[in-house]
């Protein structure tokens, strides 16, 4: 398995760009999946509708979909965090 942690930037479909902190596994066959961590709380109520798109590391694009809108919790002063399933090449 393949890991990667640190720095990224999420590009959602309106062409807008967030700076995040990333947690992403690639396992033998490819797949990859992991974490998106945003510290602005500012940005929750753009990132609670974002359903895919792609994700930049080291300016790699990776594309992913969020199986799961419902992943997050509302968190006061704490990071918002959501869940992505990688949807072709890793981005590392």
């Amino acid at each position: 398995m393949t890991t990667y942690k640190g720095a990224a930037v999420l590009l959602i479909d309106d062409g807008r760009q967030f700076d995040t902190h990333v947690a992403l596994t690639k396992d033998s066959s490819g797949s990859w999946r992991g974490t998106l961590t945003f510290h602005d709380q500012a940005l929750m109520p753009v990132l609670l509708n974002v359903d895919d798109g792609h994700v930049l590391v080291d300016g790699r694009p990776g594309e992913f979909i969020r199986p799961d809108r419902s992943d997050w919790t509302i968190n006061s002063g704490r990071p918002f965090v959501i869940r992505i399933l990688g949807s072709g090449e890793a981005p590392f």
